[in-house]
């Protein structure tokens, strides 16, 4: 009597691996296409921890990131909640898709304390900023011809972001 031993369930060969491997490849490849094909305007921000979290690792690491000691980061500081540790404010420049644009500005509206935020395209970037003298929960458009917007907090959302942003 021969004693026939069952197939395993699960067998890995070499072929089924390499196989495995160049579909794993594939697919995080596009993955990685899905979020360079995102559309994405090159911006300058200046927010805090909070809000520089909100942009995602992989866009972060393109960046250029500083801690910002302007008269102006010194005035949110000022302004942050008592009874916690100072805030670091951050300048953050480069590329950025507009979902992580909008997160990041989502964030920075959450923060009450430093008032509204301002995009200002009139520079290239376009800069955008907490103003401790703009309305908490509104956003406040400079456009590049001087003239100005003012919306709820609400009507930020990467279409809007598209239209004031000058994207690529």
């Amino acid at each position: 009597m021969t004693a026939i031993r069952p197939r395993s369930a699960l067998q890995i060969t070499r072929r089924g691996a390499l196989s495995a491997a160049a579909w794993g490849t594939c697919i995080a490849a596009s993955g990685l296409h899905f979020v360079l094909a995102q559309e994405a305007a090159e911006v300058r921000m200046q927010l805090d921890q909070q809000a520089l979290n909100a942009v995602p690792g992989d866009e972060r690491a393109g960046l250029e990131v500083t801690e910002d000691t302007s008269p102006a980061a010194q005035g949110l500081k000022a302004h942050s909640s008592p009874g916690k540790a100072l805030p670091i404010i951050y300048l953050i420049a480069g590329v950025l898709s507009l979902p992580s644009i909008r997160g990041a500005v989502q964030e920075m509206l959450r923060r009450h304390e430093y008032g509204g935020v301002v995009i200002d395209t009139r520079t290239g970037p376009a800069n955008i900023r907490n103003d401790l003298t703009a309305q908490a929960d509104w956003v406040l458009v400079i456009r590049a011809d001087g003239s100005t917007e003012r919306v709820r907090s609400t009507v930020v959302t990467e279409d809007f972001l598209k239209r004031v942003l000058h994207y690529r």
